[in-house]
């Protein structure tokens, strides 16, 4: 764990903090877990915390092909360039293997994060289907699937006061925070970033992607702010599973047979069948 693919870019930021580690099923590297000291949600949510998801399924999915890839590795609406939304992701057999927070980040870029323990069973089969050949053609040959974090660290922001914390750092004429579902190129004191506000209910939640070079100024900075505490992934899983309903429905890893209609009630899943798995799921 000597480099910082490997630990992560803010692995030593952690270790001062008193980070307890577990290895990533993702990436072999260190996922946090906690602190110490850590307080529980309800006591932090009043303000904010903040949270480094490396280490957890995080794929930028990219290249000439990428949008055909991503239409069928995804059940969900299609998104436009700046949009974010939850999405069903089916096997082959029409079984749900995860409902990653999916955006679209450019004509050819589109970003996946799950940071449960279903991510790396995601991670997995985008990268099974990425590599597809069927009679010597390989549909998606121009298209890359690969963990992010060594070019852009995923930072989870939360709380109540998330959005006064993050409205501090945009000041640059004519940029603004994304509204709900949406993705923004936004600088944060000067330093460019994407930032997404995460869609749908519980905490006021924001996905804030720096560059590697400038996530440890970011991270000292949020921290700087009195109502913001660090949180560990299992903070971070709960956050974004607070409100969604498919999250008391999945266990905590393997596919699981779900009937189309009720991911068409969770929002999760398009009309059609031009996805992965469509002709398998149960009515």
């Amino acid at each position: 764990m000597g480099s910082s693919m490997a630990t992560g870019v803010l692995y030593e930021e952690h270790v001062l903090l008193g980070a307890s580690f577990e290895e990533s099923a993702v990436t072999g590297g260190p996922l946090v877990i906690a602190y110490a000291g850590e307080k529980n949600l309800e006591e932090l949510l009043p303000g904010a915390v903040v949270a480094d998801l490396t280490g957890t399924a995080y794929l930028l999915v990219s290249g000439a092909s990428s949008q055909a890839l991503f239409s069928a590795a995804t059940a969900g609406r299609p998104l436009a360039v700046g949009e974010a939304a939850f999405e069903a992701v089916l096997t082959g057999e029409g079984r749900l293997l995860s409902v990653p927070l999916a955006l679209r980040s450019g004509d050819h870029e589109h970003v996946l994060l799950d940071p449960t323990p279903r991510g790396s069973a995601l991670t997995a089969w985008l990268g099974f289907l990425s590599s597809m050949e069927q009679d010597g053609y390989a549909p998606y040959a121009q298209t890359s699937v690969e963990d992010a974090s060594e070019m852009l660290v995923p930072l989870l922001l939360s709380g109540e006061r998330s959005r006064d914390v993050l409205s501090d750092y945009v000041r640059t004429a004519g940029e603004a925070l994304p509204r709900e579902g949406e993705v923004s190129a936004v600088h944060l004191d000067a330093i460019p970033a994407l930032v997404t506000r995460v869609p749908g209910p519980g905490p006021k939640t924001w996905l804030l992607l720096v560059p590697a070079q400038r996530a440890r100024v970011i991270w000292r900075s949020l921290l700087s702010f009195t109502e913001v505490a660090p949180a560990g992934t299992c903070a971070a899983r709960r956050m974004l599973a607070e409100g969604r309903p498919w999250a008391s429905s999945l266990p905590a890893e393997g596919p699981v047979s779900v009937p189309r209609a009720e991911l068409e009630r969770w929002g999760v899943l398009r009309e059609g069948s031009d996805f992965v798995g469509a002709r398998l799921l149960e009515t």
